[in-house]
């Protein structure tokens, strides 16, 4: 069984490590965290060293990681940690939980986690390092940009784009064939009637700039 890595050991690293766990597909060898070197996080897995040790990791045979932080009001963050451990060498697969339903011919990038009960549907494509938390729903023939979070019970209908950088909130709903920009946030609850241009924060139902 292949060691993976887990860099960042926040509360979505939880979810992460129980899909995981379940999958029984990677060996979690524990924790790359800036903080509490040495403790224990959970369910045994210790943070065994900082970011600064990307290098080291994957000289002790370390060659898969993952990013087990979510979203953090932006998504600088989880790109630098992608680009700093894609850098040094590591392969990060896709994640998705045992209970996920995800079309045959959809298309997942490398890093992407989707989460238990979550849905990706058919001719859809969703990039890398994007986080489909529980029972979020994408719906046939979407686009969803590279380190984009669709977060607990949102839904994008069909034929819909959203860009790079994005949050959808919690239980929004996009309604279908709509694009929107990259970069954009939706708050939780929102319902999404019209197309959203790069760097805006929409909230409301219907949604409106904020």
């Amino acid at each position: 069984m292949e060691k993976i890595l887990l860099v960042g050991a926040g509360g979505h690293a939880k979810t992460i490590i129980d899909t995981i766990e379940r999958l029984g597909t990677y060996e979690i060898v524990g924790f790359a965290d800036e903080n509490n070197i040495g403790s224990e996080v959970y369910r045994g897995y210790k943070v065994l060293g900082s970011d600064r040790d990307c290098d080291d990791f994957f000289s002790r045979g370390i060659k898969y990681a993952f990013l087990s932080i979510g979203y953090m009001g932006k998504t600088d963050i989880r790109r630098r940690l992608y680009e700093k451990y894609h850098e040094a060498g590591f392969v990060f697969p896709v994640i998705a939980d045992p209970e996920a339903v995800v079309a045959a011919d959809a298309r997942i990038g490398e890093g992407t986690y989707i989460g238990r009960n979550a849905v990706v549907n058919a001719d859809s494509t969703v990039g890398m390092n994007c986080i489909i938390n529980t029972s979020a729903v994408v719906e046939h023939e979407c686009s969803i940009g590279d380190f984009s979070h669709i977060a607990v019970a949102a839904v994008v209908c069909g034929g819909t784009y959203i860009g790079c950088d994005c949050m959808v909130g919690a239980n929004a709903t996009v309604i279908q064939g709509l694009e929107i920009g990259d970069d954009v946030v939706v708050g939780a609850g929102s319902l999404v009637l019209k197309n959203v241009e790069s760097g805006s924060v929409v909230v409301g139902n219907p949604a409106i700039l904020k």
